[in-house]
């Protein structure tokens, strides 16, 4: 009789813990995305640290796509010599290498960065070592980016992407 009643229970359990998961899961993913605010470019210049951590859209020409991982591109506004980093994470796909030279606008959350890595199949540096490589000769655009008196510190952790027609 006992058998029987906690053959029963755990089978309750079971059967009511497997339906609630699912419906929590998707709350917490809805929760998390917040709408992206669209900001110019002149004015994320100006006023970068007010747009730390926030979901922003910017719309840029792409100047540069990583060839090494695909996953970095790097935007410019009106004034060529100021670039975005933009870096796309792990379950991201790579970025299309026809997007070089075209408008975009970029959805993604601005974080601050101690430097902008150089790719590690270009330094043959992992790691620490690869944060401290942003002059290596293998990427010109990062290079130029590390010198630049803006932005250099920032990168947006790309969500998506869309052509401006």
């Amino acid at each position: 009789m006992i058998r029987k009643f906690l053959s029963i229970l755990a089978i309750a359990v079971l059967i009511s813990s497997c339906g609630n998961t699912g419906n929590k899961e998707s709350a917490s993913k809805a929760e998390a995305v917040s709408p992206a605010s669209l900001v110019e470019f002149a004015t994320l210049i100006e006023h970068p640290g007010d747009y730390v951590g926030k979901n922003i859209s910017v719309e840029g020409k792409v100047v540069h796509v990583c060839t090494h991982s695909g996953k970095k591109l790097f935007l410019t506004g009106e004034n060529p010599d100021v670039r975005l980093y933009v870096q796309a994470g792990e379950e991201m796909p790579k970025f299309p290498m026809d997007l070089l030279g075209s408008e975009i606008v970029v959805e993604g959350t601005l974080t601050q960065v101690a430097a902008i890595p150089a790719t590690e199949e270009a330094t043959g540096n992992t790691g620490e070592a690869a944060a401290n490589a942003v002059g290596a000769d293998t990427c010109e655009t990062a290079k130029a980016l590390a010198s630049q008196p803006v932005l250099s510190d920032l990168m947006m952790v790309y969500n998506k992407h869309t052509l401006v027609k």
